[in-house]
């Protein structure tokens, strides 16, 4: 029986969406997208569960909830492994993608407090999963690279870390997880410039970036 109601609503739903396209642009691309932002309007006035006010507010409290559940999943994926923290992992991995790499440029590929960052390469360099080495263009700087242990412990932690990821995906289907996929790449794309300038005040921010 859902179905016939389902159906009933997408009639209703089209009818409304030629009756309001005056430029005779009537083609399933743009009923698509005509619904996707009548959805958008439905949304945006539901109730807010977590933060009760925004709609950034709630986004911004969501994704910080995914990272929560992330972090433990990867932990889990991360017992009788060498490493401490996710960090410590992703850090090497990095490595393990780049060869050799700057602790600096290191540190940024990760979009990571550069403090913060110093301690997990310092941890990774006393469990000898990572060395450090002269760099062949400027002596005056040191280049990071994987030891055997640490290459060793990386190629095993990625069948677990696979699991945690696929978790963390959950309920999506591929499509989902596709065009989430692309929302997070086009933040992601927008905050990096912003963490490589390591501005903090969020007056001047918002007026650079013109955040609405």
């Amino acid at each position: 029986m859902k179905i016939y109601e389902l159906i009933k609503e997408l009639i209703s739903l089209t009818g409304e969406f030629v009756k309001s396209r005056s430029d005779g642009e009537i083609h399933i691309k743009s009923f698509t997208d005509w619904l996707s932002k009548r959805m958008d309007k439905t949304v945006s006035t539901e109730e807010y569960e977590i933060t009760g006010h925004s709609i950034e507010a709630e986004i911004a409290a969501y994704i910080g909830r995914m990272s929560r559940y992330s972090n433990s999943y990867i932990k889990s994926a991360l017992v009788d492994l060498p490493f401490t923290t996710d960090m410590d992992f992703a850090f090497t991995a990095i490595l393990h993608r780049a060869g050799s790499i700057g602790k600096t440029d290191l540190i940024r590929k990760m979009a990571y407090d550069k403090s913060s960052g110093m301690e997990v390469i310092k941890r990774l360099l006393k469990n000898e999963l990572i060395e450090q080495f002269p760099n062949p263009e400027d002596k005056r700087g040191k280049l990071l690279r994987l030891t055997k242990i640490g290459e060793e412990n990386v190629i095993k932690t990625y069948a677990e870390a696979h699991k945690a990821a696929k978790t963390v995906s959950g309920c999506l289907s591929k499509s989902e997880q596709i065009n989430l996929l692309k929302t997070l790449k086009k933040l992601d794309e927008f905050h990096f410039p912003i963490y490589l300038e390591e501005e903090k005040d969020l007056n001047l921010i918002i007026n650079k970036y013109s955040i609405k």
